[in-house]
């Protein structure tokens, strides 16, 4: 496998650099046998020959869409060559080739697969391609494809660009995945679409579906039936309503149409929830290579659809109420759901930091509401958590446990303001925590992952940046439980009491009236549970979310038993 020179624009690139060796030659026969009807497989040996295969598809704008480097070569390490590429081509997706029984390789791949700096890898060699060549870049591939290729719009916007009205509804269709356009009134093909649809410019947005149905200044609920959504509840009782769509909602749905239940999903905003806005989920079981929070609700919602679950959207819950064994649940439009039991899974919305440059980066050094689940890949990095809570105290002792290095930022003068006493004595305690107090974060710098925090003390004076490999943010959240105030007892902040939680309720209205008592998700009104983030107490990750969603469909099955 000689160097062979860049080359000329042509079809899509899979780069291959290796080291000049028959596995090398195997990989490339290998890939163009699959692949080569729709990319073009070019190798080179080295590097230097690599960056330069790269630095001619840059000029010549021709995409690559995967490269593939081994984890050794002499002049760098494949992690290496890969952050380049990534420099060169920041839409690539990157795979690690390691020899197989290569256990020297394993830290730094944890580690570069937790800084976003690799995406997959996969061993060599192999008895077949089929083995773990194929499944690996396959996927890669329709990654790259999915997000960069071009896609059937089922709605194209036409807007005003100083309006934030278009881009408002665009973002509420991609998160309940479809497919949108969107383009400027005065463009070519925005004037082309107001004419030929007779759209007034003076009430825009305008909205052309993929039927040719055109809507002017549409709501969500139009836009939504338009779409064939269906936006009601069906005439009589569900065996169960679930109010809210994200994962613990999702899981309940699936788990009860596979139990034989009549099931309601009903969902305000996006399907997919807080969830369904994070762009890598690397700790969810079964996805070895992680999977966008978009995909992954998509994935659920068919599921759901094809079990025969009913979803209602563009509707919020207004109030929950008995009426002798149904529950009825009033939506945003008037209408009643009637079902023998609920579920609540409305989540919560997880205060931002408001800082651009940080939030564009979350999942890439940049986490909410997370440690646990990252720490092993943190040893002996620089670590940062902002917030002062307990939350933040556990999540820096837990961290400092495993190697990193680690440093609180506090807006407030002291700890001991809003964290428990023992949590403070053992971050005093610890040579690797750090308490930095009234300091903010006003920016970042960035290389596809966080590498700096912008800090500058609240009382005044100069910024300072800091080398930063994550950040953990700890500023709180609020659950969408607002309109059950009154009907449910909640705690001091929003969240649903359940289960052994309710014995601290001192309010007759909410106090249990039963002789048995409440199942572990079981709310102050039998019959109607709470699921994942919403609830008081939950561990707010994905996983435990679907593991909520779905124990409250086998609470509910027991309860309705016992009816």
């Amino acid at each position: 496998m000689g160097r062979e020179p860049p080359p000329r624009p042509g079809p899509t690139l899979i780069a291959i650099v290796g080291r000049a060796g028959p596995d090398d030659a195997a990989l490339q026969r290998d890939l163009g046998r699959r692949f080569g009807s729709d990319y073009e497989v070019v190798a080179v040996d080295g590097a230097a020959a690599g960056l330069e295969l790269l630095t001619a598809a840059a000029q010549s704008q021709r995409p690559v869409a995967v490269v593939i480097a081994p984890m050794w070569m002499p002049e760098m390490t494949g992690v290496e060559f890969l952050i380049r590429a990534r420099d060169l081509h920041p839409r690539t997706k990157r795979a690690l080739v390691i020899d197989v029984g290569d256990v020297s390789a394993e830290a730094d791949i944890v580690r570069a697969l937790t800084r976003n700096q690799i995406d997959f890898y996969f061993g060599m060699p192999w008895a077949s391609p089929e083995e773990e060549l194929y499944p690996v870049i396959g996927e890669a591939l329709r990654l790259w494809a999915r997000q960069h290729q071009p896609r059937y719009e089922k709605a194209v916007i036409i807007h005003q660009p100083d309006q934030s009205r278009g881009r408002e509804l665009r973002g509420w269709l991609e998160s309940n995945g479809v497919a949108t356009g969107l383009v400027a009134a005065d463009s070519p093909r925005g004037r082309a679409l107001l004419d030929e649809h007779h759209l007034g410019a003076d009430r825009l947005p305008g909205v052309v579906l993929y039927d040719g149905q055109a809507l002017q200044d549409p709501k969500g609920d139009e836009l939504a039936e338009a779409l064939g959504a269906s936006t009601r509840p069906r005439a009589g009782t569900y065996d169960v309503a679930i109010i809210g769509a994200g994962p613990a909602g999702l899981a309940a749905a699936v788990y009860a149409a596979s139990e034989g239940l009549s099931a309601l999903v009903v969902e305000s905003d996006a399907i997919g929830g807080q969830a369904g806005t994070s762009s890598k989920i690397r700790n969810y079981l079964g996805f070895p290579w992680s999977i966008s929070g978009g995909e992954l609700a998509e994935r659920a919602a068919r599921q759901a659809q094809q079990l025969g679950v009913h979803t209602v959207v563009a509707r919020a819950g207004q109030a929950l109420r008995v009426s002798g064994a149904e529950r009825l649940v009033t939506l945003s439009n008037g209408d009643e759901a009637a079902a023998r039991a609920v579920v609540l899974a409305g989540g919560v919305e997880y205060r931002r930091l408001g800082v651009p440059q940080v939030d564009a980066l979350v999942g890439a050094g940049v986490f909410y509401g997370a440690a646990v689940s990252e720490a092993q890949s943190m040893a002996d990095m620089d670590v940062y958590i902002l917030g002062g809570g307990n939350s933040a105290g556990q999540a820096a002792t837990h961290l400092a446990a495993v190697g990193a290095r680690v440093t609180m930022l506090i807006r407030g003068r002291e700890l001991s303001a809003s964290m428990s006493d023992y949590l403070v004595e053992e971050i005093r305690a610890s040579d690797s925590i750090t308490v930095r107090n009234a300091v903010q974060i006003i920016g970042a710098q960035t290389d596809q992952h966080l590498e700096a925090l912008v800090l500058r003390d609240a009382d005044g004076g100069g910024a300072r940046t800091v080398r930063a490999d994550a950040l953990f943010v700890f500023i709180g959240a609020s659950p969408h439980s607002g309109w059950l105030a009154g009907a449910l007892a909640l705690d001091r902040n929003g969240f649903v009491l359940t289960g052994r939680d309710l014995a601290q309720i001192s309010e007759p209205a909410h106090r249990w009236q039963l002789e048995r008592p409440p199942s572990v998700l079981e709310t102050s009104m039998p019959g109607v549970f709470a699921a994942g983030d919403i609830r008081h107490g939950s561990v707010k990750r994905v996983a435990a979310a679907v593991g909520e969603g779905s124990t409250a469909t086998l609470m509910v099955r027991e309860y309705l038993d016992s009816l």
